[in-house]
């Protein structure tokens, strides 16, 4: 039998598509006023693998943010209800959203996304929220699984995942908590 504890804090970031840089600028203090300050931004990466977000625009890019406090995991589905409220708020008088905030956050061996959409391969987290774990960490890289979302198990997003990583391992060692990844 296992012995019952806490997880490790782990590392929050959004990741955003958007189609103009003006709505990014205008959420990101409303972002920070929910999750506390930003701690990096990613380069912005022209997001081309799916059409499933049309009606926020046709030239998506993408960008991380991670913010610089660890959380509890089980804030997850919280945080994910906070971002839907956010993308509301985003929308124009025809309730048309402009963003897509996609919280998760990185705990030493995946990435793990919050979702309010369930499949066989998502966990029901609570209040209408699933997780996935989207991309894992082995071997020295990051590996897809079968059901991986392109963008995130292609070469482009490699390196801003790993970013991720870097920070989650800098600040897990300064916050003195049971184990560095």
């Amino acid at each position: 039998m296992g012995i019952i504890k806490e997880p490790n804090p782990v590392k929050f970031f959004i990741a955003v598509l958007f189609e103009n840089t003006s709505v990014l600028e205008t959420m990101i203090p409303q972002l920070e006023k929910e999750f506390g300050p930003i701690q990096w931004r990613s380069p912005i990466i022209d997001f081309t693998h799916t059409n499933y977000y049309q009606e926020i625009g046709e030239k998506l890019k993408r960008i991380f943010l991670v913010f610089r406090e660890l959380f509890d995991p089980a804030d997850l589905a919280r945080r994910k209800i906070l971002t839907n409220q956010l993308e509301i708020q985003s929308g124009d008088a025809q309730k048309i959203r402009k963003i897509n905030l996609d919280p998760g956050y990185f705990d030493g061996g995946k990435i793990v996304l919050a979702t309010t959409k369930n499949f066989s391969h998502r966990v029901y987290i609570g209040k209408g929220i699933y997780a996935e774990a989207t991309i894992r960490w082995e071997k020295g890289d990051f590996r897809p699984f079968e059901y991986t979302y392109p963008d995130y198990g292609s070469k482009e997003y490699r390196p801003s995942l790993i970013q991720i990583r870097n920070l989650y391992r800098e600040d897990l060692s300064q916050s003195h908590t049971n184990e560095v990844v």
